[in-house]
């Protein structure tokens, strides 16, 4: 296991399988599709489109947008907006970092262990959040 070392190991298309356990709402809700990283000036942007499978409801479409950023041995993600959403080290199996976002609470988890396969957990707690939510990506 070779771990990523920079942020062009994550370029190119990546299929994505998700699982969130709601505690809240107490539903799990999957959703499957792909992410592509591209080059851009300044990093990449990674572009996400998933189906979405919410117990009860007709499948529905999603999409999301981030910008990664080199910042020195990390890479920095940003939302579209260009705001700071949070970092990740490169070079490590196991990742881990925060995300505070009044009055929610974000903590983040990379497993690179499986490199080119990798996961990512987040656990989101708030007065009206409670769940986890786990992406396993495969590279196409």
């Amino acid at each position: 296991m070779t771990p990523p070392a920079s942020l062009s190991d994550f370029e190119g298309s990546w299929s994505l399988e998700r699982l969130i356990r709601d505690a809240k709402a107490g539903q799990i809700v999957r959703a499957d599709g792909c992410a592509e990283w591209r080059r851009v000036a300044g990093g990449l942007i990674y572009d996400e489109t998933v189906t979405l499978r919410i117990p009860g409801q007709p499948d529905m479409k999603g999409t999301r947008r981030y910008l990664w950023r080199e910042a020195g041995d990390r890479v920095a993600i940003h939302f579209d907006d260009d705001r700071y959403f949070h970092a990740l080290k490169l070079g490590q199996g196991r990742v881990t970092d925060h995300h505070d976002c009044p009055p929610d609470s974000y903590d983040a988890e990379y497993d690179f262990m499986g490199w080119p396969r990798w996961t990512v957990r987040w656990t989101v707690s708030g007065p009206r959040k409670s769940y986890e939510m786990e992406t396993k990506y495969t590279r196409r």
